[in-house]
């Protein structure tokens, strides 16, 4: 009874969300933007949302199919979960993408103008092909069939996965002229966060008594997700190249050390803190390579520019979370109806 009134508490504030942020999304599609950008800072929390829900995505999509390469029996057992989990963490990452894009349209027409030397076409052409690739196994499972290359499957979408969160990294890391992002450093932290936030929301997917299995690479990764994050704290805090501003605070770190302590006896505390943390982790990083103005903009602009989300851009960040939840209701339903032998109620 309490697992079935927190479902519905969670289904209708994901109903309301969706109302809420899809006013602003139609707005954005149909009227004309309204987000905090300009000339000098294009990329805000909208296109943060869905580097944060496809970044975790991705990480359950590595949990699962490297569970499933390895014959790990517990992942296996638990893989109606982890599946629809990241199947509908990418519809909602998609879902923001279409309103920080300004149109449904705009999504298609950057897949279909195919620029092989552009990172940018690279991440949507991956992430859609991780998403079919997930759609194919979400269909097999809901059909019951097993096809013969259900193996070729989880590895071809466990190297997609991979190359996808790597690919976004590169997006800012070869950015011209930002030195903020500049560097191989910033795939590295596009991968760690998907693993990081994969690994802080699998726990909750897991029965209580199957969680152990993930206790070792759960802790290990925010470990070293801290570590690379107290790297960089120090290295900008002793830089001297101007336009590389110090965008790690303390308290990233030591927020995810509080989820690594927690995240044996209390995975849902444990998620709750760290699944923010790397969203402000991946928001700061975006916004930090944009504060400096380049060029003749600066007439108009400034040397240095400052940033907060209008309410806006918290309204997609609402409405993709929101779209993922829904997307997880109608999947979880589904496939109860084909009478699975796994629990989906938790």
């Amino acid at each position: 009874m309490k697992t079935r009134n927190f479902n519905l508490l969670f289904l209708a504030l994901s109903a309301a969300g969706l109302l809420f942020g899809g006013y602003f999304a139609i707005e954005e599609w149909f009227i004309g933007p309204s987000f905090a950008t300009n000339d000098g800072m294009v990329w805000t929390l909208p296109l943060v949302a869905y580097i944060f829900l496809a970044l975790t995505s991705t990480g359950i999509s590595i949990l699962l199919t490297s569970g499933e390469l390895l014959g790990n029996e517990i992942i296996k057992a638990h893989k109606s979960l982890l599946l629809i989990t990241a199947l509908s963490l990418l519809i909602g990452a998609f879902a923001a993408l279409t309103a920080e894009l300004g149109s449904f349209l705009n999504v298609f027409w950057l897949l279909l103008t195919p620029n092989l030397k552009s990172p940018i076409w690279w991440m949507g052409t991956l992430y859609s092909i991780e998403l079919i690739l997930l759609g194919v196994k979400f269909y097999a499972l809901l059909s019951k069939r097993h096809f013969g290359f259900e193996r070729w499957l989880s590895a071809g979408t466990l190297c997609v996965a991979v190359a996808a969160s790597l690919v976004l990294g590169s997006v800012f890391g070869t950015a011209i002229g930002r030195v903020g992002f500049y560097g191989m450093d910033a795939s590295i932290l596009t991968f760690l966060c998907a693993l990081a936030s994969g690994l802080s929301l699998a726990p909750l997917l897991l029965s209580p008594e199957k969680r152990a299995v993930l206790l070792l690479p759960g802790r290990l990764v925010l470990g070293i997700l801290a570590l690379f994050l107290v790297v960089n704290y120090i290295y900008l805090a002793r830089g001297s190249i101007l336009a590389e501003l110090p965008w790690v605070g303390f308290w990233m770190p030591l927020l995810l050390l509080v989820a690594l302590m927690t995240y044996q006896a209390k995975p849902a505390i444990s998620a709750m803190i760290a699944l923010p943390t790397l969203l402000l982790v991946e928001l700061a990083f975006v916004i930090q390579g944009q504060l400096q103005v380049l060029g003749p903009k600066q007439t108009w602009l400034g040397a240095m520019q400052s940033y907060q989300p209008n309410l806006a851009e918290v309204g997609i960040l609402v409405f993709g979370c929101s779209v993922a939840y829904l997307s997880f209701y109608v999947f979880k339903q589904a496939i109860a109806r084909t009478s699975e032998p796994v629990s989906l109620d938790r």
